[in-house]
C-alpha cells in the first residue's frame, strides 16, 4: 500500500502586535511578537520561525527588600529609615509601577550558631547591655505593596537581633522568601527582585546538621501567622543548586548589597547564578543602598536571554539574533546585553527534527520565553509526521506476502506463537526444539558450557555477541582499537584480529597495531638524525633523552632544551622574514625542504607545536613575533609555520639611556684611541731623530772633527815676533 505524505502545517495562532505598559490596563503588555505558532516537521526537516521581542517601558517592578537585621546591621536600618523621601524618586525614575516589600533574617535559633545561655536565647544583645528581639532564622515583615511610608514605617519599628558566628540565614531567607508567592505578594505579571544587604557569609547546606537540622531543605514555604520561618531547625540550609532552581522556576533576581570584606565570599556565588544574581558593594552605613538598587536593577534589564524547554522531546531549537543593532549581523545567539527600552530585538529559532522517535505521529510543544520574566512567551505546537496511518492486517491491497508461521503487522511480518528468527522458521514451541537450537549456541568439547559463552544472546540456533566478544560462539573479546584511527587493530593494512588478540603485519607492533617501527616520522626536516640524537623513536614518535645540565630535550624531533638554542627556529627565521615582507610565495625552500607560512593571529598554540620567537625593528618600535612549527601532512612540504602573535613596544626609557652611554663611551674611548695614536707617532719620530742625531756626531768623532768645518770661532789670537822684547827692564 502506498500512502501520501502528511500535508504541512503552518499556522500563526496568536500574533498580537507589540505593546507597552497601559494605565488602564497594566496586564494588556505585550513583549514577544508572535506569540502561538502551529506547524508541521518531517525527519531532517528545519523550520524557522521569526519573532520580536522588545521590553516594555514601565513594566511593573516588585522590589522585596531582604535585610539582615543583626547587630553589626543596626545602623545600616537607620540609615534606610532616612531614605525615606529620596527613596519613591528613585524608583520612580526607573519605573512608574513599583510595590516594595520588606523581610528580614539572622540565623537558625539553634546551637552551635546561638547561645543557649537563658538570659541571652531571650535577649541575644544582653552583652551589649541593648535590649533586642530573639534570634530568628526570617521573618516576613511587609507584604509588597506601593505605599512606600508603610515600608519605612515597617522598617523603622523592626528590631535587631544576634547570633554567635559571622554567618547568617541568607539562603533560609531567600528561599522563604521566594517561594511564599501567596505571603509576599508576587505578581504574575512584574519583574521581581530582591535587594538582599548583609555584611556577614553565608551558611549552606550541610552546616545545619552541625546544629541538629539534619533534614534536606524541601523549598517549600513554611511561614507562621507571625510570619516567622517555622521551621529552621528541622530543615538544613538550601544548597545553591536548590536556590538556582527555585530563581529559574519563580523568575526572580537577586542583588547582593554587600560590604567589602565578604564582596569576594558573594562574587564566587555569582559565578553560580550569573543569570539571576548581581554583586554590589555596600558602604559600612548603608549610605550608597539607592545608587546600588538603580545600579543592580540597570544591569538586570539590560540582559535579555531566551530559553526554551525543548530538551524533553525530539524536536531542537537553535537562536540566532541581532541583539537590536539596526542593520547588524544576525549570529547565533540567546543572550544580548545592552538592552535599553524601545529596542526591538529580532530572533531566528531554528527549529528541526532529525529523526523520528517512533515511526508513528505525535506532537510536541515548545514555549520559548525570556529567562528573567517568564510571562511572555511563544509557544510552539509542532506535529512530528512520522510512520504511516495502518491498521494492522486488516489492509487490503498490500503485496507483502508473510513466510509460513507469521503474519502482517503494518507493512511488517510478525511471527506467530511459538515461532522465532527472521524468517519465522525456528520452532521454540516445545522443550525439545528449543533445546536443539540452545545447543547450537554452545561451544563444543567445553564443560558446562553456556548459551553464546555468557556474551550473547542465542538466536534461532545462532549467537548474537554483545559489543566487545565475537566468534561464532561469542567465545572472543573483541580486539583493541587503534588510538589513532579507532579501528580494530589499526585495519587490514596494519593488522588483524585472532580471537582477542591483533597479529599485526611487518612494521607495526603494539596491543591495537598502532605502533610503527618506521623512524621516518622521527627525523627533523633538514636533519638525517633520528630525534635530533637527543631521544629515541617508539612507535613514530620521539622519547627524549635528559641535557647534560640535567633537563630534558623536548619537542616533536627532541630539538630543543631549556638551554640550548632551537636550530629548526633558527631554520626557519628566513621564511618567517620573507613572509612579513611578503616577498615570498606560497612555499618557501631552504635547502631542500620546503616550507608553508601563515597567520592565525591571537590563536592558542596546540599542545604538540613547538613556539619560537623572532625580534625584529619595525618603524622605531621593538617588535616580537611568535610562531609555532609542526611537521606537515601534506606532500613536498616539510614544514608547517603558523604565526600565532605579535607584540610591538616603545624603547624605554632605560634602554635609551643604556644605548646613549654605551655611544658615549665608544666616542671617548675612540678619541683616547686617537690621541694615543698621535702621540705614539711623535714619541716614535723623536726617537728616530735623536737617533739619526746621535749617528751623525759618532762619524764626525770617527773623522776627528770636533768642530763644525763652517765654524768661526770669535776669539783673534796675536802672536809677538821672536825678536819683540819680552822684559821691559830689558829696555
Amino acid at each position: 500500500m502506498i500512502q501520501r505524505p502528511y500535508m504541512s502545517i503552518w499556522d500563526v495562532v496568536q500574533n498580537h502586535t507589540l505593546q507597552d505598559i497601559s494605565p488602564d490596563s497594566p496586564e494588556a503588555v505585550v513583549q514577544i511578537q508572535p506569540q502561538k505558532i502551529s506547524f508541521s516537521l518531517k525527519p531532517r526537516e528545519t523550520k524557522i520561525i521569526k519573532f520580536s521581542y522588545r521590553p516594555a517601558k514601565n513594566y511593573p517592578l516588585d522590589l522585596y527588600y531582604l535585610m539582615d537585621l543583626t547587630w553589626s546591621m543596626k545602623d545600616d536600618k537607620e540609615t534606610l529609615v532616612s531614605l525615606r523621601d529620596d527613596l519613591p524618586i528613585l524608583l520612580k525614575n526607573l519605573t512608574d509601577n513599583f510595590r516594595l516589600g520588606f523581610g528580614s533574617f539572622a540565623e537558625k535559633p539553634i546551637m552551635p550558631f546561638i547561645s543557649v545561655d537563658p538570659r541571652r536565647l531571650e535577649n541575644p544583645c544582653a552583652v551589649e547591655e541593648e535590649a533586642c528581639e530573639a534570634t530568628y532564622s526570617y521573618k516576613h515583615h511587609l507584604s509588597l505593596t506601593n505605599q512606600v511610608n508603610e515600608f519605612i514605617e515597617k522598617v523603622n519599628r523592626s528590631s535587631v537581633t544576634a547570633n554567635l558566628d559571622n554567618a547568617e540565614a541568607q539562603l533560609d531567607a531567600l528561599v522563604q522568601a521566594i517561594t511564599c508567592d501567596e505571603q509576599v505578594g508576587w505578581s504574575p505579571h512584574s519583574r521581581k527582585i530582591v535587594i538582599l544587604l548583609s555584611d556577614g557569609l553565608m551558611h549552606t547546606a550541610g552546616d545545619g546538621k552541625l546544629g541538629g537540622a539534619s533534614m534536606k531543605n524541601d523549598e517549600e514555604c513554611h511561614l507562621d501567622k507571625n510570619g516567622y520561618y517555622s521551621v529552621a531547625g528541622i530543615y538544613d540550609y538550601p544548597s545553591i543548586a536548590q536556590v538556582y532552581r527555585l530563581l529559574d522556576k519563580y523568575k526572580v533576581n537577586v542583588i547582593f548589597a554587600v560590604t567589602e570584606d565578604v564582596k569576594s565570599h558573594y562574587d564566587s556565588l555569582h559565578e553560580l547564578l550569573r543569570d539571576y544574581t548581581y554583586v554590589a558593594k555596600l558602604e559600612r552605613d548603608s549610605s550608597n543602598i539607592l545608587k546600588l538598587v538603580k545600579l543592580g536593577y540597570e544591569d538586570i534589564v539590560s540582559v535579555v536571554n531566551f530559553e526554551d524547554d525543548s530538551v524533553a522531546g525530539p524536536v531542537k531549537v537553535k537562536y540566532l539574533t541581532d541583539c537590536g543593532v539596526k542593520g547588524g549581523s544576525i549570529d547565533e545567539a540567546t543572550r544580548c546585553t545592552g538592552v535599553k527600552y524601545g529596542m526591538t530585538l529580532n530572533y531566528e529559532a531554528h527549529v528541526s527534527l532529525e529523526s523520528c522517535p517512533e515511526y508513528k505521529k505525535s506532537k510536541q510543544t515548545i514555549t520559548i520565553s525570556e529567562s528573567q520574566l517568564g510571562q511572555d512567551s511563544l509557544t510552539l505546537e509542532v506535529e512530528i509526521q512520522c510512520g504511516c496511518d495502518c491498521e494492522g492486517d486488516s489492509q487490503q491491497g498490500i503485496l507483502l506476502r508473510c513466510s509460513p508461521n507469521s503474519h502482517l503487522v503494518c507493512g511488517v511480518c510478525r511471527c506467530n506463537k511459538g515461532w522465532s528468527g527472521p524468517k519465522c522458521d525456528c520452532s521454540i514451541e516445545d522443550e525439545a526444539a528449543s533445546a536443539a537450537l540452545s545447543s547450537q549456541c554452545r561451544e563444543p568439547n567445553v564443560t558446562r558450557a553456556i548459551l553464546c559463552s555468557g556474551f550473547g544472546e542465542c538466536v534461532c540456533g545462532q549467537c548474537e555477541c554483545d559489543a566487545g566478544s565475537n566468534g561464532r560462539y561469542c567465545q572472543c573479546k573483541a580486539c583493541p582499537k587503534s588510538r589513532v584511527n579507532n579501528v580494530e587493530c589499526g585495519g587490514i593494512e596494519r593488522g588483524v584480529c585472532v580471537c582477542g588478540e591483533c597479529a599485526c603485519v611487518n612494521g607495526w607492533s603494539g596491543d591495537s597495531c598502532d605502533c610503527t617501527e618506521s623512524t621516518d616520522t622521527c627525523v627533523a626536516p633538514g636533519s638525517d638524525d633520528v630525534c635530533s640524537g637527543h631521544g629515541e623513536c617508539v612507535c613514530g614518535q620521539c622519547k627524549c633523552f635528559k641535557a647534560d645540565q640535567g633537563t630534558a630535550y623536548s619537542g616533536a624531533f627532541c630539538e630543543t632544551c631549556a638551554n640550548c638554542v632551537n636550530p629548526l627556529c633558527a631554520n626557519a627565521e628566513p621564511c618567517i622574514l620573507c613572509h612579513l615582507n611578503s616577498s615570498c610565495t606560497d612555499i618557501c625552500t631552504i635547502g631542500n625542504v620546503n616550507y608553508t607560512v601563515s597567520e592565525r593571529m591571537n590563536e592558542a598554540p596546540n599542545i604538540n607545536d613547538t613556539t619560537c620567537i623572532l625580534r625584529q625593528e619595525e618603524n622605531s618600535l621593538n617588535c616580537e613575533y611568535r610562531y609555532t612549527y609542526r611537521a606537515a601532512g601534506k606532500s613536498m612540504i616539510a614544514m608547517e609555520m603558523v604565526i600565532i602573535a605579535k607584540e610591538c613596544t616603545q624603547p624605554t626609557s632605560a634602554m635609551i639611556m643604556t644605548n646613549a652611554l654605551i655611544i658615549m663611551m665608544c666616542v671617548i674611548a675612540i678619541g683616547v684611541i686617537i690621541i694615543l695614536g698621535v702621540k705614539s707617532a711623535q714619541v716614535v719620530s723623536d726617537r728616530r731623530a735623536y737617533a739619526k742625531f746621535m749617528q751623525e756626531a759618532q762619524e764626525s768623532r770617527k773623522n776627528m772633527q770636533e768642530l763644525n768645518p763652517l765654524y768661526k770661532s770669535p776669539i783673534s789670537e796675536f802672536r809677538l815676533p821672536e825678536s819683540y822684547p819680552r822684559d821691559r827692564h830689558d829696555l
